[in-house]
């Protein structure tokens, strides 16, 4: 048996005894108004989850023993839900990333029981999703860690993505999901994040990109950096640079993103040389997002009322703003992911576990913060008003285990409303996780508010798994047409009796089709065996075509019978496949 592919603008088969064109159908995976939430470790499409074959977990907390350990490479799956306002959610479906190379694409995997990763965000247009993760098969780093950085690597986190050293790099890959299920993960960045955590991305339009993440500590891997999206990168512009203080230190930054068109950026970090900090704070010129250099970022007034250190003193019972844990305490802001209901109503997941717990104060402030601005524009001071916690079950952080505050965040304003969405922060790994929704009055103020809101469990993460990020589904991109993938079936007739099949795809659409496999060829009832089957094509670029050929044996049928020629394929943007009538020539 024979097979062959290739790739031409124009395919002319002069043998052509069949070309009937079956059109691929599309419908969008997501629906604008959901939300899609990051777990780590599913791998099926299901609300969920299964034992994964090379796992090693501890049989404790979230990871059974067929599971994946804390720490270990996991897969990567987003969950679909319907919300109901912020009182229920309803699963819809879900979404693997991929976990194998597809032409330019890389796996997309994580680190399992990350404290840090997974955030996923809207991006600017609204057409894409996008999240970081590393270039790596999870079972391929977990058989062999030490092959990806300076032993013993036993951490997906710990795998050096430094170019030109004696260990196999593993990329931080910044991948965008479309609304139809595409993933484009062909951007890998090295040499950022050394032996540490990708933490979020964010991309206005799907062309460039702001990644944030954490380096080793003494380089210059960490901070926010600025990136073109579709390509290896090894060099990716740094924005924040070096630390401060003047040392040669990185900085170490969490969520970043632009409202307003100002980028912003949260920290929580005992990073560079001792400069612990915790806040929200904004990088460049408001109004001028930067895509070089700019240093540190600057906090946002009165983040804090120590320096810039992220400590702040939570007002007196019975007025306490903040989580009913820490009344009139100086405490210290975690703040993870953040959305703006308006210029001047910032909401803050905070995970209750800072990093700057320095003294004289150890404790957080664990749950939705609202910060009020002095001026309608944002231009003024910043003011925390009060913490949202009820129904959370929170604990200090100085316990062991269960849930100090929030990780995942997003947002919707509705009238004088604003619907809002998040995911808890664990003080052990494996704790349980949640999806949560509560509605808060934007007009309110007053500390006492946040005895009257309560937040509603509106799902639960599977065993073996942990809900991460959160955001809102993308929306289709009318202005620009989907991949459509045009099926035509060829049939010729070889000197030995036997049959040749040919099978084009053209991409008649406007965007190119990743990640094309074809499944499965018959011809009648019987099956065709090439080698292999299934057979990778990988992308298809719009008004592009790829054929395939494969060699049947005479067998299938004498010259002149009637049978029926049934393609089938799958791709990252849409599935195809047909059935027509032949006569065997």
């Amino acid at each position: 048996m024979t097979v062959s592919i290739r790739r031409t603008h124009l395919v002319f088969v002069s043998y052509l005894l069949l070309a009937t064109p079956v059109v691929a159908q599309q419908t969008p995976v997501f629906t604008p108004g959901n939300l899609v939430i990051v777990v780590e470790g599913c791998g099926v499409f299901a609300d969920t989850c299964v034992s994964v074959a090379n796992g090693t977990g501890t049989g404790t907390g979230n990871s059974s023993a067929g599971g994946y350990g804390d720490n270990q490479a996991a897969r990567l799956t987003l969950f679909q839900y319907a919300p109901a306002g912020t009182r229920s959610a309803t699963f819809v479906n879900s979404l693997v990333l991929p976990q194998s190379a597809s032409g330019p694409n890389l796996p997309v995997s994580a680190e399992y029981g990350s404290s840090s990763e997974g955030t996923i965000q809207l991006s600017g247009n609204g057409y894409y999703l996008a999240v970081a993760g590393y270039g790596i098969n999870a079972d391929v780093f977990n058989a062999a860690p030490a092959t990806y950085g300076a032993a013993p690597s036993n951490a997906l986190a710990q795998s050096g993505s430094l170019t030109g050293q004696t260990y196999t790099p593993v990329a931080r890959v910044a991948a965008l999901i479309d609304a139809y299920g595409g993933v484009n993960s062909t951007t890998a960045l090295f040499n950022v994040f050394n032996l540490n955590n990708p933490r979020s991305i964010y991309t206005a339009d799907g062309t460039t990109a702001y990644v944030s993440g954490q380096g080793a500590g003494s380089d210059t891997t960490a901070g926010v950096f600025y990136t073109p999206l579709g390509a290896n990168n090894n060099t990716p512009t740094p924005v924040t640079g070096l630390d401060t203080t003047g040392n040669t230190f990185s900085q170490d930054t969490r969520t970043v993103q632009i409202y307003n068109n100002t980028l912003y950026v949260s920290v929580d970090t005992k990073g560079g040389s001792n400069s612990a900090r915790d806040f929200v704070g904004t990088l460049g010129t408001a109004g001028s997002p930067p895509t070089s250099a700019v240093g540190g970022p600057t906090i946002l007034p009165g983040f804090s009322t120590s320096g810039i250190t992220g400590k702040v003193t939570i007002t007196a019972a019975p007025n306490s703003n903040g989580n009913g844990l820490n009344a009139g305490q100086q405490i210290n802001i975690s703040p993870s992911n953040f959305f703006f209901a308006t210029p001047s109503i910032l909401y803050v997941a905070d995970t209750g576990a800072p990093k700057n717990n320095s003294n004289p104060s150890t404790l957080g402030n664990g749950g939705l913060e609202k910060w009020i601005n002095s001026q309608s524009d944002g231009a003024g001071t910043w003011s925390l008003a009060y913490t949202l916690y009820k129904g959370l079950n929170l604990v200090v952080n100085t316990t062991d285990t269960g849930t100090s505050g929030l990780y995942g965040l997003t947002g919707t304003v509705s009238g004088g409303s604003a619907l809002l969405y998040a995911t808890n922060s664990t003080l052990s790994d494996l704790d349980p996780t949640y999806l949560y929704g509560i509605t808060d009055t934007l007009a309110s103020t007053a500390p006492t508010q946040a005895a009257s809101e309560t937040f509603t469990q509106l799902a639960a993460a599977p065993s073996d798994s942990n809900f991460k990020g959160i955001s809102f589904a993308p929306s289709v991109n009318t202005a620009a047409s989907p991949a459509n993938l045009l099926l035509t079936q060829a049939l010729s007739k070889q000197p030995d009796g036997s049959y040749e099949l040919y099978v084009t795809l053209s991409d008649n659409g406007g965007t190119t089709a990743t990640g094309v496999v074809i499944t499965s060829a018959k011809i009648g009832s019987t099956s065709i065996s090439a080698t292999p089957l299934p057979q990778t094509i990988g992308a298809i670029a719009a008004g592009d075509a790829a054929t395939a050929t494969f060699s049947i044996p005479a067998s299938a049928g004498a010259s002149g019978a009637r049978v029926i020629l049934t393609i089938t394929g799958t791709s990252n943007t849409v599935d195809f496949g047909g059935s027509e009538r032949a006569t065997l020539p």
